[in-house]
Protein backbone atom coordinates (compact mmCIF):
# COMPACT_ATOMS: atom_id res chain seq x y z
CA UNK A 1 0.00 0.00 0.00
CA UNK A 2 1.25 3.43 -0.89
CA UNK A 3 -0.24 6.72 0.24
CA UNK A 4 1.02 9.47 -2.00
CA UNK A 5 0.91 13.23 -1.76
CA UNK A 6 1.72 14.26 -5.29
CA UNK A 7 4.72 12.11 -6.14
CA UNK A 8 5.93 11.87 -2.52
CA UNK A 9 5.28 8.77 -0.44
CA UNK A 10 3.62 9.74 2.84
CA UNK A 11 2.85 6.20 4.06
CA UNK A 12 3.59 2.65 3.00
CA UNK A 13 2.67 -0.82 4.19
CA UNK A 14 4.44 -3.89 2.84
CA UNK A 15 3.79 -7.53 3.69
CA UNK A 16 5.64 -10.40 2.06
CA UNK A 17 4.37 -13.94 1.81
CA UNK A 18 5.64 -17.09 0.17
CA UNK A 19 9.30 -16.40 0.91
CA UNK A 20 9.44 -17.67 4.48
CA UNK A 21 7.52 -19.96 6.75
CA UNK A 22 5.01 -17.19 7.56
CA UNK A 23 4.11 -13.87 5.95
CA UNK A 24 5.99 -10.95 7.43
CA UNK A 25 5.86 -7.20 7.35
CA UNK A 26 8.81 -5.36 5.80
CA UNK A 27 8.99 -2.41 8.18
CA UNK A 28 12.52 -1.49 7.09
CA UNK A 29 11.32 -1.15 3.52
CA UNK A 30 8.32 0.88 4.66
CA UNK A 31 10.57 3.28 6.55
CA UNK A 32 12.91 3.66 3.56
CA UNK A 33 9.99 4.85 1.43
CA UNK A 34 8.73 7.60 3.75
CA UNK A 35 9.10 11.08 2.31
CA UNK A 36 10.76 9.83 -0.86
CA UNK A 37 9.74 10.27 -4.47
CA UNK A 38 7.78 7.36 -5.92
CA UNK A 39 10.24 6.20 -8.58
CA UNK A 40 12.17 3.12 -9.62
CA UNK A 41 15.30 4.04 -7.65
CA UNK A 42 13.31 4.48 -4.45
CA UNK A 43 11.49 1.20 -5.03
CA UNK A 44 14.75 -0.71 -5.63
CA UNK A 45 16.23 0.73 -2.43
CA UNK A 46 13.11 -0.32 -0.52
CA UNK A 47 13.41 -3.85 -1.94
CA UNK A 48 17.05 -3.98 -0.80
CA UNK A 49 15.96 -2.83 2.67
CA UNK A 50 13.23 -5.48 2.76
CA UNK A 51 15.74 -8.24 2.05
CA UNK A 52 18.64 -6.81 4.06
CA UNK A 53 18.46 -9.47 6.79
CA UNK A 54 17.34 -12.32 4.54
CA UNK A 55 19.41 -15.47 4.94
CA UNK A 56 18.95 -18.05 2.22
CA UNK A 57 18.79 -21.72 3.00
CA UNK A 58 19.88 -24.52 0.74
CA UNK A 59 17.90 -24.48 -2.51
CA UNK A 60 15.98 -21.25 -1.85
CA UNK A 61 18.47 -18.42 -2.45
CA UNK A 62 16.54 -17.51 -5.61
CA UNK A 63 13.71 -16.22 -3.40
CA UNK A 64 15.69 -13.15 -2.35
CA UNK A 65 16.08 -11.85 -5.90
CA UNK A 66 12.54 -12.89 -6.73
CA UNK A 67 11.17 -11.02 -3.71
CA UNK A 68 13.11 -7.88 -4.64
CA UNK A 69 11.86 -7.89 -8.22
CA UNK A 70 8.30 -8.61 -7.11
CA UNK A 71 8.35 -5.81 -4.56
CA UNK A 72 9.71 -3.28 -7.06
CA UNK A 73 6.99 -4.27 -9.52
CA UNK A 74 4.23 -4.12 -6.89
CA UNK A 75 5.33 -0.66 -5.73
CA UNK A 76 5.51 0.58 -9.32
CA UNK A 77 2.01 -0.75 -10.00
CA UNK A 78 0.68 0.90 -6.84
CA UNK A 79 2.22 4.21 -7.91
CA UNK A 80 0.93 3.75 -11.45
CA UNK A 81 -2.60 3.34 -10.09
CA UNK A 82 -2.14 6.86 -8.71
CA UNK A 83 -0.98 7.97 -12.17
CA UNK A 84 2.67 8.63 -11.27
CA UNK A 85 5.00 6.08 -12.81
Amino acid sequence: MLDLRGDTISAARIALGGIGTIPWRATGAEASLMGRTADDTTFRQAADAAMHDARPREHNAFKIGLAKRTLVRALAQAAQMKGLV
